[in-house]
């Protein structure tokens, strides 16, 4: 049933991210990526062959879309391998049993974790988009606007989702 659950999560992350926000006018400075709440949702005691299969297939299937040759799929993999340790540096240990994931968070822990993890998802993208760090002023200003977006729309989603927050 998890895995259902995390299929339907990937593919409604999918159809929103290319259908709505990637058509927003502003491509130049960066996108918001609302496909990372997937990796966000995950539960804490979803293996690592798992979760590197979750980053590798939408990854790929992002990066199918905007013809963008792996950096995506690079970057949900490297999302994928540091959240561990992020949330062990930022709360100490979790419980590996837990079948609770980030939206089980308070707000501001729910912001820092996913700051820390989207910075780096979104440093690594457009380093390899760049194709290295030609415009290193582009490229800065390109990551932290798209961070900012993409923080502000997964805040919101987190509001809207987390049983912390429901009616």
């Amino acid at each position: 049933m998890k895995e259902l659950r995390i299929i339907a999560i990937s593919c409604l992350a999918v159809v929103i991210q290319w259908g709505f926000i990637q058509e927003l006018p502003m491509s130049r400075f960066g996108n918001p990526y609302i496909y990372l709440w997937v990796f966000l949702v995950l539960p804490f005691n979803t293996s690592k062959f798992s979760n590197y299969l979750y980053a590798f297939i939408l990854g790929s299937i992002i990066d199918g879309l905007e013809q963008s040759g792996g950096a995506h799929t690079v970057a949900s993999l490297a999302m994928v391998l540091a959240k561990p340790y992020v949330e062990n540096v930022l709360y100490g240990f979790k419980d590996g049993k837990s079948d609770e994931g980030l939206i089980h968070l308070p707000l501001p822990n729910f912001i820092t974790q996913t700051t820390v993890l989207v910075l780096l998802h979104h440093t690594i993208l457009y380093f390899m988009e760049n194709s290295g760090v030609n415009h290193t002023s582009e490229l800065v200003l390109r990551t932290l606007v798209s961070t900012a977006l993409t923080i502000l729309l997964l805040s919101i989603g987190h509001l809207l989702f987390s049983r912390k927050y429901a009616a």
